[in-house]
Formats: structure tokens, sequence, C-alpha cells
């Protein structure tokens, strides 16, 4: 192929990449229909999926059979082998980029689906893709959606994932092995809908939806898999997804119309392949003829009712309810984005209220149907009204008011859909209904255009308090707890200013409730956060009994509960809280019971229980583990906790490899500037001030500082803690003065935001004492030790790690004034609180022992002082 110019061979690495994605069974007919004719580019493709599968010669063979060979003695000689814990039993299936096996997790047992990635060397691209499939699945914990377990690479690189193994069937072999009824059959299709409505929430769109992609157990459960060209809607989009002819990755036969033609893909892309569904669902039939694939549709489907076989359920299903059955499935799979469904909410709405008997919100808006739909439902009470004329006419007097008030509810969820449709357009058109997205359209640039929008949403204040929440709750996760306050709060007014809430408004107004006090408490504004989150427990609470089912966690508000107590230093009223959640928490494993952990195991830190911290800790990261895989920032907040453990217990090495492996994945998931990244660097760099690699401290400590100053502004407790690292930094190389700066502007935050009843004022005020201790003024050295102690005594008790170091800071004071009988107990106290929590090789019980020495020396008591003497040598 050495004589093909640019263009030519961008044309056939196109059709290449596109044909050796698709299922084996598509692949004659996706390379016929992309070739168009073309025969010179189709052998020119044969050739390099020759290459590519690095089989015998199939030239010879025709095209068909080329398009169609995919097994290889490569994937057969992995049955058997051993990848990391699992052992490979069989294949299960492969695609265009990876390969399935099931395997057997040999440590303790159960069955997976192991996913690799074929042929890694070859496609970038195809890297990138199966990359952005296990980020994917580590973001979604949906029982709809198969779950991601774990991942790594193999020896020679080839990257691979374990997912949740799913016995069941595709969704069409399945469904005509049944015999169910029709609405057994959207209730099927409904179970599915869930589960893509689940991921367009967190702004992944699949974009590869088909019956091979969605199995069913025999219980009737549905799992989507294969997210390997899924779209998050927060990031841009791949260079790597994209050919300069226009071609992506897809299945033609379920492909929407814009990604066919190359145009801009969102949640209606997905709402499209879910028309197709339920089609071939009520018919078994494909709307479209496959001969025409890679084609853009130029025609509308035939009507479902026109295909359905006679014997399936046709004789069960009147005519009015088939032509609902058209309109849902036509409406679905519109050519033009702007006529179908702009949701998947959308089109469960009207799955509902077919399944209700309720008019759908996609027919026209008839008098007739909807008083036929209304006469179908309340068959009973129309026969009983007419017993009498005066009966007959209050009823339809009663009847035609419901009917005008329903009629009312279905305009106004009309003109909803309409303005989410009109506001999603406009935060990608700018307004300029002909211009489409940029290339490297950016988060912020959607979120600016998301406040223009909201903005003019003053009709309709519940749909404004919806897109006002979710944007603050964007830039929550982009780390602006500021602008997330201001949307939060704007919304919550809305809410509570609602006349009349219903069930589904009153679970959104606790939702949002204790979502804003989480916001208050990451800017430090600790006692609105505590309001805000009690009253939003109080308030799921009082919800309805009936309403269990959906109503918000009562435990995941206590865990917020929990979370807001520990930051404002009540380590006792946490624990009980977070342990009366844990007990409501179902059990097994699930993301509310691993936060739930984690809340507990960083109160037991800040209490100085180090090892039930610890355990609960590895409990909650062999969880995050499971259900987000190795690289989330779920698990880099388990390592950083770690870290901080050994770190206390003076293990300094192994608190540095938890430390650095937490920044890793939290720099790669937030980027450099996020405030999660500067807390991981924060923990980081007071490590590697007591490892005395002072340089690298001070690079990584002023990083952090820069990050948070610039996000929460300077009286923030995030500022603050990197301000105290500077500080010992500053102490460490006996700069006392640039030290004693440090220290004060820290106390002065921890002041502002905490008040005077905190450990951490204690910890400020023995910094400012080992400033004077610096100095060698003893006396003031002393007066700050004893505030220290008393600090810690008020806030964490006596038997505390900081305490313990507070009485032995203090005692060195007193020694160094030679006032040896004063020292005594206080030192005394430290080292025997020390010695029951940390390692012996700690360096305040190695500087307690040697004070202990001096003391007992001055006071003429040998005996004792040899005793410090001699436990020294022996551990050297």
């Amino acid at each position: 192929m050495s004589n093909l110019n640019s263009a030519r061979w961008e044309q056939v690495q196109s059709v290449f990449h596109t044909v050796a994605e698709a299922l084996v069974g598509e692949r004659e007919a996706v390379l016929r229909g992309l070739c168009a004719g073309d025969e010179a580019l189709a052998a020119q493709v044969c050739a390099l999926l020759e290459e590519d599968w690095r089989g015998e010669s199939m030239l010879d063979q025709g095209l068909g059979p080329l398009a169609l060979t995919i097994v290889t003695d490569e994937f057969e000689a992995r049955l058997g082998q051993q990848i990391g814990p699992y052992r490979i039993l069989q294949m299960l299936g492969e695609g265009g980029m990876g390969v399935v096996y099931l395997a057997e997790r040999t440590d303790i047992g159960g069955l997976v689906a192991i996913k690799l990635l074929r042929d890694a060397w070859l496609s970038p691209a195809r890297r990138r893709r199966f990359a952005s499939e296990q980020k994917t699945l580590a973001q979604l914990n949906h029982p709809g959606i198969a779950r991601l377990y774990d991942a790594d690479t193999l020896a020679d690189g080839t990257p691979w994932f374990v997912m949740e193994y799913v016995d069941g069937l595709p969704l069409i072999a399945f469904w005509q092995a049944q015999s169910g009824t029709v609405e057994e059959c959207l209730r099927l299709f409904r179970r599915i809908c869930e589960a893509v409505l689940y991921a367009h929430g967190h702004a992944i769109i699949h974009r590869d939806l088909k019956p091979s992609n969605v199995l069913v157990t025999a219980a009737g459960a549905v799992k989507l898999l294969d997210f390997g060209i899924a779209k998050d809607l927060l990031e841009t989009e791949d260079a790597g997804d994209v050919t300069v002819t226009g071609l992506r990755a897809m299945t033609p036969a379920y492909a929407a119309p814009e990604q066919q033609d190359g145009s801009a893909v969102g949640v209606f892309t997905d709402v499209y392949a879910l028309g197709i569904l339920l089609y071939e669902l009520l018919t078994g039939k494909l709307p479209h003829d496959r001969a025409a694939v890679g084609t853009r549709w130029d025609l509308e489907a035939a009507r479902p009712s026109s295909l359905a076989k006679a014997d399936r359920f046709t004789a069960a299903v009147t005519s009015t309810e088939w032509a609902d059955l058209n309109v849902l499935c036509l409406t679905a799979m519109r050519q033009e984005v702007v006529r179908r469904y702009q949701s998947v909410e959308a089109l469960i709405r009207d799955v509902d209220a077919f399944l209700a008997g309720r008019p759908l919100e996609a027919r026209v808006d008839s008098r007739l149907y909807r008083v036929g739909k209304f006469g179908r439902r309340h068959r009973a009470g129309l026969t009983y009204a007419t017993v009498t004329v005066l009966l007959i006419a209050a009823i339809i007097g009663f009847f035609t008011l419901r009917l005008e008030r329903a009629r009312k509810a279905a305009l106004e969820q009309a003109a909803r859909t309409q303005r989410i449709q009109q506001f999603t357009a406009n935060l990608f058109q700018g307004g300029d209904v002909s211009a489409g997205p940029t290339e490297d359209l950016k988060v912020t640039t959607l979120l600016h255009r998301g406040l223009e929008e909201v903005n003019g949403l003053n009709a309709d204040p519940a749909m404004q308090a919806d897109m006002r929440e979710t944007v603050g709750n964007i830039y929550r996760k982009l780390g602006d707890p500021k602008q997330a306050d201001v949307r939060l709060t704007a919304a919550l007014e809305q809410r509570q200013g609602f006349a009349q809430k219903d069930a589904q408004e009153q679970r959104k107004l606790v939702d949002a409730t204790i979502s804003l006090g989480l916001v208050k408490m990451e800017e430090a504004k600790l006692d609105e956060a505590e309001r805000l989150v009690q009253q939003g427990l109080q308030m799921c609470r009082a919800l309805p009994a009936s309403d269990a089912a959906t109503r918000p966690s009562t435990a995941t508000a206590m865990v917020a509960l929990g979370s807001v107590l520990e930051a404002k230093g009540d380590y006792a009223g946490a624990i009980k809280v977070l342990e009366e959640a844990l007990k409501m928490q179902p059990a097994g494993t699930s993301a509310e019971m691993a936060a739930n952990l984690r809340g507990l195991a960083n109160v037991q830190f800040y209490s100085a229980h180090f090892a039930e911290a610890e355990a609960l800790e590895k409990r909650t990261l062999a969880m995050h583990k499971s259900l987000r895989g190795e690289h989330h920032p779920d698990v880099a907040e388990d390592l950083n906790t770690l870290g901080a453990i050994q770190h206390e217990l003076g293990n300094l090495h192994e608190a540095e490899i938890y430390y650095r492996s937490a920044l890793a994945i939290t720099e790669g998931w937030y980027g450099p500037g996020h405030p999660n990244t500067a807390q991981d660097l924060t923990s980081l760099g007071r490590t590697l001030v007591n490892e005395k690699k002072y340089g690298d401290a001070k690079q990584v400590l002023e990083r952090a500082l820069a990050i948070q100053e610039s996000t929460h502004g300077h009286n923030h407790p995030a500022v603050a803690s990197a301000l105290n690292e500077l500080g010992n930094l500053a102490a460490q190389e006996n700069d006392y003065v640039a030290a004693g700066a440090r220290y004060a502007e820290t106390l002065q935050i921890w002041r502002a935001v905490y008040g005077d009843h905190h450990q951490f004022i204690g910890v400020g005020l023995s910094n400012m004492g080992s400033v004077y201790m610096g100095q060698k003024d003893y006396v003031r050295a002393e007066m700050m030790y004893r505030k220290a102690v008393q600090a810690f005594t008020e806030t964490v008790q006596e038997q505390h790690l900081n305490t313990g170091i507070a009485h032995i800071k203090l005692g060195r004071a007193l020694l160094r004034q030679k006032r040896y009988a004063d020292a005594e107990p206080e030192t005394l106290r430290g080292y025997e609180t020390l010695v029951k929590m940390v390692a012996p090789g700690n360096a305040f019980l190695v500087a307690a022992r040697k004070d202990l020495e001096a003391i007992y020396t001055g006071l003429n008591r040998t005996a004792d002082a040899v005793k410090y003497r001699s436990y020294d040598l022996q551990k050297l």
C-alpha cells in the first residue's frame, strides 16, 4: 500500500477500524456498505484485516469469509491461563475491540467476565476507547448495568478489566423464548430504559445499544454491557473516535442518523436505539433493510402494528393500543432529533402512560382520543353513571373537569419537555441554531451557557430548580464550591417556596437540602452545614412509610451528618451517628456502605484509634476497588487515609508510598489544579518534611497552597493545612521567624473557622510553642504548651496522641529550665500515652525517652536514667 496518498490511506484506515469493530455477523454488510462498490478499497481493507488477525492467507476466500473470520489460535491459547487471581475457563465472545472470557476467581471463588484488549499495539484509538470503557464503568453503579470489579495489564502490556458475569440471553432471544403479554414486554423495555437513564444521569451516552449488549437473566433482570464507545458529556470528544471521513464506531442497524452522518450526539441518540429495540421486541423485525447499512435511512419505518405477528399478542391488543405502540416506537425513532423524545425520561413517561391507560404525551392532542383513554380507565364509573339522568350529568361534569386538568397537566409537561430540548440545544449551539458544537467545547463553556439558559426559565420554577441543582452539582465536582453554593442555594430556595409539594418534590427537597449542607462543609461554614444536614435528615425521616422504596436513604443522610460532625471536631457525636447508620445499611458491598465505613474510619483516625481506623479503611478500600476499579478517586481517598495512619504511627516510608499512589490517581482523574489533588499534595508534603526531604517537600507544599487559595480563598481549613506543613518545614530548617509567621496564619484561620473549641487549636498552640523552643524562649514555650494541653484535654480527652505529644513538649520546656521535678510527670504522662499507640521508633517517643533520661539524671535517680538509656541501646 506504499503508493497510497494520504487521503486514500485515511479512508482505508477509517473503513478498516469500523469493520474490525463490528459484530461478526455484520462485518460483510458493513464492509460492502462502506465501500459502496469501490472494489479497490474493499481489497485494501481486506489486506489490513488479514494482517490484523495474523491468520493464514485469506485473499483467496472472497470478501464475505474474510470479513467473518474472527477466531484465532491466540484466543484459544488463553484458555486455562491465570490472570491475577482469575483463571480463564472459556471464551464468551469478541468484538472489534476486545475479547471476553468467562473466568473463575481462584482465591475466593465466583465467576466473572474478563475483557482483554486485542492487538493493543495496532491502534492507539482502540487503547483509548478500552481505557474509556473502564473509566465509564467505574462511574456506574446500577443493578441494570454490569459492574466493574478489577483492572490491570498483562506482562506484555495488554490491558484487561474484570466485570460482573451475567448468566443471561441477549434481549431479543430472551423475549422470543417467552409467551408474555404486551404489558410484560413494555415492563421489560422499561427496565432497560431505567438503566440507560441512570447512565445519562452520570453524563454517559452508551451510543451502541443493541440486543447483544442487553442481557436478560432467567428472572427477567436486565444488564447493559459494552460501554466501549460510550461518550462522557463532560469531556471533549477524543480525536481517536472520529476519522476524517466522518465514520464512527457504531452498529449501523441501531445507529441514529446523527451518528451515521457525524453530527453531534446526545441523550436523544440513545433514545433512537431504544426505539429500535422496542420495535424489534414488538415485531420480531428490524425497521429498516439491513442490506442498506452504512447509509442514512431516508424513509420512516413501517408502523409496528402492520408487522406484528398474529400469533404473538395481536389479538389481545386493541387498535387504539396499537396506535399508541406505533407512536411510542416511531416517536423514539424519528429521523429529526427535534421530533424525537428528547430524553429517556420522556420515553419512560409515555411507557408508564400506556401501562396505566393514560394519554401519551407524544399523541396528537385530540379530545376524542383522551376521552377514549379516560373512558377505558373509568369504565365501571361510567356504567353506573347511566342509572339516572341527574347522576349522568353530575358525573359528566365531574369527569370533564378531571379531563381538563389532565389535559392541562399534559400540556404543561409537553411544554416542559420542549423547554428541556431547547435548553440542551442551546448549551451546544450557544443560542445560534445554525451553529454546531466546536471540537474543543469545554465544560466551563457549557456551564456558562447553562447559567444563561437557567436564568431564562422563570416561567417554570420547578424545571429551573432542577437545572440550577444540576449545574451546582457539576460545579461541586469540578472543585468550585463557591459557584456550587450559589446555584444550590437558589435551587433550594425555589423548592422551599413551592406551595404544594408532591412526594417526588419532597424527595428532591431532601436531596437539595443535604447537598447544600455538604457544600457548606466544603466551604468551612460548619454551623450552616450542620443545620442544613440535620434539617434534611429530619425531613427524610418524616417522609411517609409508603414512600420508603424510593425516598432518600435515611442512612445516607446520617452519613452526611457524621461527616459534618467530624469536620466540627465532635468525634464522639460523629461515631454515634455513623454507627447507627451502619446498622441500617443492607448487608453486602455497596457505595453507601463504603461511604459509611470511610466516615467511621476518618473519625476513628482523628480520635487516635489507629488500629480501628486502619481496619475500617482497609474494608472500605476493598469495597471501592470492587465497585470502582483500581484507579478511582474513592480508592485514592482510601489510600490517603491509610497513608495518614502510617504517618501518625511513625512509618514514614509506608506513608509516602500510600500518598504517592493516592496522588497519581487523583491527579490523573481531576487534573493538576483540583483541590482534591492539592489535598494529596499536602499530605505527601507533610511526610516529606518528616523524612527530611526538604527540597521536594517545599515544592509540593507551595503548589498545594497555591491551588487551595485559588479555590477557596485564604480563610479555609485546606489553606491552613498547607500553611501548617510549610511552618513545619521552616521549623525543621531552623527558620523560626518564617515558621512562626506560618503558624500564626494557620492558627488565625482555624480560630475563624472552628472557634476556640477544636483540637486543631491545640495543634496551632503546640506549634507556636515549638517556635519559642527553637528560639530558646522556654518560658513562653511552657505557656503555649500548657494551653495546648488544655485545648486537647477539652476536645479529644487525655488519652489521645496529640495530648500525649503536648505533654512531652511541655516536659521538655520545663527540662530546659532545669525544673526536673516539674518536668518528670509531664514527660512521663506523654510517654505512657504514646507507647500504647505508636511504633517504638516514633520520633516523639524516642525524644521522650531521651528527655526522661536527662530528667532522672538531673534528679540523681541513676537507675531510672539508665533504664531509658538502656532501652535506646537495646534498639540500636
